[in-house]
């Protein structure tokens, strides 16, 4: 049973605080005026039951629990009958503590650790947990690990253009299967392709990895792509090691707090005065590392209180890494056999070992420096390479290589990128790269290329690009790019220009760009404002001596449907077109169809996602699913929108699951659910899930769906008046249910319909209450009302 709970709560506490309601404000137990509450309409068992301390009413209800003041979870917990916190063996995992075996369904803290203090607000629905530390289960930790999945990724594209001359037909499907399991991550990238009559099969790539913790690193193996600075995405077949960024925001201090209790002692740690850490320790030296939400290199205090109040204080400054003030060190060890994606053998076996590594690191704040190498029998290559941001206006890098290979081809690389603000509206970019003529990517020369080229082949010498952009809040946005590329052997070189503008008009918004290079001469405008609920995009483009024009008109209904229709002309011919977009919790579809005046014609389908087997769900997703996943299920409640950072909103199916696709590892991810769609009599026993997920686990959070049934009685007694506020409902048993809210209603929840009441009024005798619980319940009713009798 519910009686507006929030508001009870609210009156109870004021009745607690006001001095002239309670006559011991000093004791532990407060004496409420039984007078005064009578005249608040409240009977002396609302006394009786809130008398003692602040509890909550039984039965279960979700709260915010705060334990050791870091660490908060939100649960749906159940109270005793006095109101008290049951702990049973799911919220233990729940608050990931130590799971002892239990003496009944609902025992008490202090009986599991008789140094753990609770404190309850029941107005705000929270409690804070003080817990010393062998009550957390050290195999739990921050982070959940383990979980087993089977997944497919797939991206799918047909398309069929018709004309006067022929018909052709195109297919092509990318696929990537995958196996998650004990943390390890294996994947496979492959492509099936058909048109001009010709079919082909191709396996990209195979790897799995598998994050080594103690390492703060990832260690794969199989086929992938270098994962490193200097040699970034370089196809190798072999095995390779390298940092994992999202492993070093661990909150593990270098230097432990350390000091002495006398007692059973609570031990609170501040930073900025503000309390991050709080714990129970047990007489004798103590030692905490594992402070969550502490700040680098800011000075924390830590105030030791004893049993009798007796309290020490003092003051540390302490880190979490070598890398306090900059970014953290990172690497990669790489060792195999260059793979050549284009060549028709998987891997040549004439193809050299070779080795790869960097090491990158920050010497001071605000200065990168990284330095990598490449070694195998054919060819070595060195990089260096260093950026500096020493101001917030601009930053400046630069890099020098050297490549060595076969017949002693060998040559230098010099880069340089910069970036500047100048003034508050001006900003400047720089880019350049000179090679000498025999310098050898790493690619052109494992792969052979480049021993295999026409001599006469242009080879780069220079590329260089830089651009200057002014922008106003009222004249809008102007921006002039200049690149430059220059070659050897015959000495060709070519450049570019590109002037662009946009401004905006209300709500209108007009585009320009000028562009001419050594390929020919181009204009384009294009003027796009909204209409209806959609937006019309009017453009005109002139490509040297080609005039064309062209509308489309882009639009959606609902949240997960859009559409297009757009008409193009020239010269030579005239072309209609329309495509339809929709993301269903299965798949994203598309389909596009055009019809040109020279009667040629193309229809195009396509459809991405993924399905996966996953701790024994099955499941679909709109997008491709990462390493690291979890699924939510929500019984039968199809269409309902769950959202989380780094995997955006996704829809649950008609079964009720939904793929939360990527989320980052090692970093805690809170999914909520919108519950608009929800019908109104169905309750969840929350809206919110939080993942804190180690890199390949797999996890599944499944809700409680209850239908909730509501009735609201009017209870009068037999001349007809309401019941006054403030009565005391009392069930059968005579335990206290709530009371009497405004016009003599009481509202009834679930099970407690149709069981026996009764009702406690000042100045008046018991009565039964008599009322008919009617037999169908609206599911698009918040509750259902009903006359009631007190006799």
């Amino acid at each position: 049973m519910t009686t507006l709970r929030v508001s009870f709560y609210s009156l109870i506490s004021a009745c607690l605080l006001l001095p002239a309601i309670s006559k011991a404000a000093n004791e532990k137990s407060p004496e409420f005026d039984l007078k005064t509450l009578a005249a608040l309409g409240y009977t002396a068992d609302v006394a009786e039951f809130f008398g003692k301390e602040a509890r909550f009413l039984p039965g279960v209800n979700t709260v915010n629990i705060q334990i050791n003041a870091a660490r908060s979870y939100t649960v749906d917990a159940r109270f005793n009958a006095d109101g008290q916190l049951c702990v049973d063996n799911a919220l233990l995992v729940a608050l990931k503590l130590r799971q002892p075996k239990l003496a009944s369904e609902c025992e008490e803290l202090s009986t599991l650790w008789p140094t753990a203090l609770v404190r309850t607000y029941p107005g705000q629905f929270r409690l804070e947990l003080m817990l010393p530390e062998e009550a957390f289960d050290p195999e739990q930790g921050d982070f959940q690990y383990g979980g087993h999945a089977l997944l497919l990724n797939y991206n799918l594209f047909g398309q069929q253009i018709s004309g006067n001359n022929a018909d052709l037909r195109f297919f092509q499907g990318l696929f990537e299967p995958g196996v998650n399991l004990s943390n390890w991550v294996v994947r496979n990238r492959s492509s099936v392709s058909s048109g001009l009559g010709n079919s082909r099969y191709t396996s990209e790539e195979t790897s799995a990895l598998r994050a080594v913790e103690s390492l703060k690193s990832v260690l794969q193996l199989g086929q992938f792509g270098s994962n490193s600075d200097s040699f970034s995405g370089l196809p190798l077949f072999g095995a390779q090691l390298y940092s994992d960024s999202a492993q070093f925001s661990a909150s593990q201090l270098i230097v432990p707090i350390k000091g002495v209790a006398n007692t059973n002692a609570t031990v609170e740690i501040r930073q900025r005065g503000r309390t991050i850490y709080r714990t129970v320790v047990a007489p004798g030296p103590f030692s905490l590392s594992n402070i969550s939400n502490f700040s680098n290199g800011i000075p924390a205090d830590v105030e030791i209180i004893e049993e009798d109040g007796r309290r020490q204080r003092f003051s540390v400054t302490n880190a979490l890494d070598i890398n306090a003030y900059q970014e953290a060190s990172s690497y990669q060890l790489g060792l195999g056999r260059y793979r050549n994606p284009n060549a028709t053998a998987d891997m040549p076996a004439d193809a050299p070992l070779l080795l790869t590594g960097e090491l990158a690191f920050s010497p001071a704040s605000r200065q990168r420096a990284t330095t990598g190498g490449l070694l195998s029998s054919e060819y070595q290559n060195l990089v260096m390479k260093s950026s500096y941001a020493g101001t917030e206006r601009g930053w400046v890098g630069g890099g020098v290589g050297y490549a060595r290979g076969k017949d002693n081809r060998q040559g230098y690389q010099l880069d340089l990128q910069a970036q500047a603000h100048l003034g508050v509206n001006v900003s400047t970019s720089l880019s350049t790269l000179y090679r000498s003529e025999d310098y050898l990517t790493a690619d052109d020369a494992l792969s052979g290329f480049a021993y295999r080229q026409d001599p006469a082949a242009q080879s780069l010498r220079n590329a260089t690009s830089a651009a200057i952009t002014w922008a106003h809040p009222r004249w809008g946005a102007f921006s002039y790019v200049a690149s430059h590329n220059q070659y050897y052997r015959n000495g060709d070189s070519d450049i570019a220009h590109t002037l662009s503008s946009s401004q905006r008009w209300g709500n209108a918004t007009l585009s320009l760009s000028l562009q001419s290079s050594a390929f020919g001469q181009s204009a384009y405008a294009s003027l796009s404002l909204p209409l209806g609920q959609g937006t019309l995009n009017s453009r005109i483009q002139q490509v040297d001596n080609t005039l064309s024009m062209g509308s489309t008109y882009q639009g959606r209904w609902g949240e997960n449907r859009g559409y297009s229709v757009g008409v193009t002309g020239s010269e030579n011919q005239q072309r209609v077109s329309g495509s339809a977009n929709l993301r269903t919790p299965y798949a994203q579809l598309a389909t596009g169809v055009s019809q040109s005046s020279n009667q040629s014609r193309s229809v195009s389908l396509s459809a991405s996602g993924a399905m996966a087997y996953a701790n024994g769900n099955v499941a679909t997703s709109p997008q491709a699913i990462g390493d690291t996943f979890a699924i939510v299920d929500i019984p039968k409640q199809g269409n309902l929108r769950v959202q989380a950072p780094g995997s955006g909103a996704t829809l649950t199916n008609r079964s009720g699951k939904a793929i939360l696709p990527a989320l980052q590892p090692y970093t805690t991810a809170t999914a909520q659910i919108d519950t608009k769609t929800l019908p109104l009599n169905i309750r969840l026993n929350s809206t919110t899930a939080d993942f804190a997920l180690a890199r390949g686990s797999v996890a599944s959070k499944s809700f409680t769906v209850t239908e909730t049934r509501q009735l609201l009685l009017t209870i009068r007694d037999t001349t007809g008046t309401a019941l006054p506020v403030g009565a005391t409902v009392l069930n059968g048993n005579g335990k206290f249910m709530g009371t009497v809210i405004g016009d003599g209603n009481v509202m009834l929840t679930n099970d407690d319909i149709g069981q026996p009441l009764r009702v406690k009024a000042m100045n008046q005798s018991e009565c039964l209450v008599d009322y008919q619980a009617p037999t169908q319940f609206d599911a698009n009713a918040l509750y259902e009302v009903s006359e009631a009798i007190c006799r």
